[in-house]
């Protein structure tokens, strides 16, 4: 890809030559290895079909917490190498994580089109997890992967939607084979409707038509009321077994809540329905952890022993449905559906707690804790 100086770009330079960043330069818990480098090297070159933002929010997503310390280095590694086109792995540190965000485009490629995206334009975007992140004052990303803000949301809620967002409906779509067009009527379970994942697929498939059934604990029964699904099972105080047998058989079960292994065949498996190609989607992929543990070669054989074993065990295979994994993907079309729903007010973001960006660390520590109503957001200063 041909680089060009963003110096050059739409008028000239109008951003310091280095930018504040929170940063890591060892695997290790946030608050341990993290700094605020204020001499954070800048991106001096765009290609000609990306974009630098200027960061005014961004989150801090569980998958942040865990690549602190080392979650996913093998894979990711590979990936960056890859990109890199090196036969040598590319120095990690200093690391920027950071997935999502929302900003304004400084400066932009030489073919990004004015009319689809200006210099000035408020955007939310995503970073993929092998890209540099965005807990920092700038990030540089393609621009397939930044949206102009809906104006009804402010820059903490844009910051929050893409990268749960994106999980969840990648997990629908991708793995669950369902999308707007087909969703219409179908019997679905979402495991955990409170957490992010959750409540961002319960809006989602009823923005498509579906019929939902959720699942979470009593404290969190008036949040995912205001979701709009057709039923909720408390699990602390009722038999959820017999309620979800009593509301199903299910077309799909998203599991947002991290079902163990062991429970999807005798729990899970036998409420999708036969012969339908019902799928269990689990956002329990065990492949980054696989490959952390076993390297390259034999993580990939585990993570094929671990996909197949379950739908053989649980059955589901031979009644014709089957257990997938979903992932994250910063896929354009699904940005762009996102960022609609958004705009016409079919998707929110609940949130959490919103942090200084001189108190990212203890946003890591508030998602660490668990037990999250809505998204943690980290505002930056105005400067």
């Amino acid at each position: 890809m041909t680089k060009t100086d963003v110096s050059a770009a739409d008028g000239g330079r109008t951003w310091p030559d280095h930018m504040t960043a929170w940063q890591i330069d060892t695997y290790a818990s946030f608050e341990e290895s993290a700094v605020l480098n204020e001499k954070a090297e800048l991106p001096v070159s765009l290609g000609p079909k990306e974009v630098l933002v200027r960061v005014r929010a961004s989150s801090v997503n569980p998958i942040d917490v865990l690549m602190a310390e080392g979650y996913g280095q093998v894979l990711m590694g590979r990936v960056r190498q890859v990109k890199k086109k090196s036969f040598f792995r590319p120095i990690e540190f200093p690391l920027t994580l950071g997935r999502d965000f929302a900003g304004e485009v400084v400066a932009k490629g030489a073919e990004v089109d004015s009319e689809h995206l200006a210099v000035g334009d408020a955007v939310l975007g995503v970073v993929a997890p092998f890209q540099l992140g965005c807990h920092a004052q700038f990030v540089t990303v393609p621009v397939t992967q930044v949206a102009k803000k809906p104006d009804c949301m402010s820059y903490e809620e844009a910051a929050c939607l893409l990268y749960t967002g994106l999980t969840t409906w990648c997990a629908l779509t991708s793995a669950g084979g369902l999308n707007a067009s087909n969703a219409a009527d179908k019997n679905v379970l979402v495991i955990g409707g409170s957490g992010g994942v959750g409540n961002c697929a319960i809006q989602i498939l009823k923005s498509w038509g579906s019929k939902v059934t959720t699942t979470c604990s009593t404290n969190a029964i008036n949040l995912v009321k205001e979701l709009g699904p057709d039923n909720i099972i408390d699990y602390t105080t009722v038999d959820t077994q017999k309620q979800l047998e009593q509301y199903g058989k299910y077309d799909l079960i998203l599991d947002a809540a991290g079902i163990p292994y062991e429970d999807i065949g005798a729990a899970y498996a036998p409420l999708l329905k036969p012969w339908s190609w019902a799928t269990f989607v689990t956002l329990r992929s065990p492949v980054l952890r696989n490959t952390d543990s076993y390297g390259m070669v034999f993580g990939m054989l585990k993570n094929a022993y671990d996909l197949v074993a379950p739908n053989v065990c649980s059955g589901a295979v031979f009644k014709g449905s089957t257990i997938r994994w979903g992932f994250f993907m910063p896929v354009e079309r699904g940005i762009k559906e996102l960022t609609l729903l958004a705009a016409e007010k079919k998707i929110t973001v609940p949130i959490d707690s919103v942090y200084g960006f001189a108190d990212m660390k203890k946003a890591f520590d508030r998602v660490k804790a668990g037990h999250l109503r809505g998204k943690v957001a980290v505002k930056f200063d105005e400067k």
